[in-house]
């Protein structure tokens, strides 16, 4: 679903108004926000509405799946997810009610504890990751590999503080 970014003559008069205004900065970031929402489309969307996991589940899904049988802190998951840790523990609530993670106490921190898949979290992951992977390949596959690496480097470019 294209939608439609203002055309360079519209944001030089824009920039008329307010000289530090970019037109052609605005017009990549808009491409780049598109691009990203139809991204979203083709690769997350499919399983939300396949398997109904959101795109915040699948990332602690994956997360957790590296995380082998050795487990991780929910602060740790926090941290790694980029949400609080009142939001992981909720998350972790249901992901537990519906049988995909367990907790067990921490070893080196006898207070503390550690989240990890269950079986059936794993069976989950070994079932969806092989297609989700396979979509982005796919996807991504439109570019040759110096392309895809000039890619991660300008976004990294574009986030960096």
């Amino acid at each position: 679903m294209t939608r439609s970014i203002p055309s360079k003559k519209v944001l030089e008069k824009h920039a008329q108004i307010m000289p530090e205004i970019n037109p052609s900065a605005v017009i990549a970031m808009l491409e780049v926000l598109q691009a990203a929402d139809e991204i979203q489309h083709a690769v997350i969307d499919v399983l939300e509405k396949n398997y109904q996991l959101s795109k915040g589940k699948l990332h602690v899904m994956i997360i957790l799946h590296q995380s082998q049988k050795e487990g991780i802190t929910p602060s740790s998951l926090a941290e790694k997810v980029g949400v609080t840790r009142a939001t992981i523990s909720a998350m972790l609530r249901r992901m537990k009610r519906d049988g995909l993670t367990y907790s067990f106490s921490d070893i080196e921190d006898g207070r503390g504890k550690k989240v990890c898949l269950t079986e059936k979290g794993w069976n989950f992951m070994n079932e969806i990751l092989p297609g989700h992977y396979l979509r982005i390949t796919k996807l991504m596959g439109k570019l040759s590999e110096t392309e895809r690496e000039n890619l991660i480097e300008l976004l990294k470019k574009i986030v960096k503080n």
